[in-house]
């Protein structure tokens, strides 16, 4: 099952159990086990679509990369304009920290060459009075706001990301995968032991009669049965189609491209059950990978 197909299940079970209100002591503990999941049902529920502050942090990075564009270009100008101008100190600066900040591999390392001009700034005090005698301390003071304001909405991002629940889609699915088993297992068990006679009279150890609520489960697990069998269907068929169109461009370069495992089915979700080989990664980021449960309807 898909993570939302889990958390749908688990949700419509609890309530067919609740409706038909079975005071069994075999099922009950199980199913206060299952009811407990509720919370977790919750969580599957989460998404939090786009990241409105990396969007906002990516924003301002642009608008500081034409700030600091500009106080080169004016530099640039001013050197060109009055070659007599002694400039090296600043462009001595600018070739340390400000040069090829496009060829920077991430956000850390562009910070952090762009913080060092500034450190530079505040400690050289020849370089200050070189920016002061060429009227390019405002410029400065620009880039220093705007690279404050990228800092500010960076260090928010992280506070609110930690505020998210730091927890494993895999491990709450699996989490509920077994607590349905056990629930639908001890139904099992008391439909069983409520059609034993126990000798010299005595009267059946449970008299409650679980054939509606187990109709009700069947009919619920072949619903969720059937719309896996044609997901996977789909899937099949969306990978065949794909790998014609591989081998139909490939023509004349060779027949060992696609390897052996081309044609397998692509699959939208990974199978955990009970399966201790099963794979152990977990989603990532935004979290929000559909994963299967592996769960197994025994009606």
């Amino acid at each position: 099952m898909l993570k939302s197909e889990m958390a749908d299940f688990v949700e419509k079970t609890i309530g067919i159990v609740e409706i038909h209100d079975l005071e069994s002591e075999l099922i009950a503990p199980m199913y206060e086990l299952l009811k407990a999941k509720e919370s977790d049902i919750k969580l599957l529920r989460l998404s939090y679509g786009i990241d409105t502050m990396r969007l906002r942090v990516n924003k301002l990075k642009g608008e500081m990369m034409l700030v600091i564009s500009t106080f080169k270009l004016k530099v640039r100008l001013l050197s060109k304009s009055n070659p007599e101008l002694d400039m090296h100190v600043i462009q001595n600066a600018i070739n340390k920290h400000l040069r090829y900040l496009d060829k920077c591999r991430n956000d850390k390392e562009l910070s952090q060459k762009i913080a060092g001009f500034f450190d530079m700034f505040a400690t050289n005090g020849e370089l200050q009075t070189a920016m002061e005698e060429l009227n390019l301390t405002a410029e400065v003071d620009n880039m220093q706001a705007i690279y404050n304001q990228v800092k500010a909405v960076g260090q928010k991002r992280v506070q609110l990301l930690s505020l998210r629940p730091n927890v494993s889609t895999k491990a709450i699915v699996k989490g509920m995968a077994v607590a349905i088993d056990n629930l639908f297992r001890g139904i099992e068990v008391a439909n069983m032991l409520s059609t034993i006679t126990v000798l010299d009279g005595e009267e059946p150890v449970d008299t409650i009669d679980f054939v509606p609520l187990i109709d009700e489960l069947d009919q619920l697990s072949e619903m969720y049965s059937r719309s896996i069998s044609i997901r996977n269907a789909n899937n099949k068929r969306k990978a065949n189609k794909e790998k014609e169109g591989e081998e139909g461009g490939d023509e004349g370069e060779g027949e060992d491209e696609g390897g052996e495992d081309a044609g397998e089915p692509m699959t939208t979700a990974m199978c955990f059950g009970n399966d201790e080989g099963a794979d152990e990664g977990d989603d990532e980021g935004d979290g929000d990978t559909d994963e299967d449960s592996g769960v197994q309807t025994p009606y």
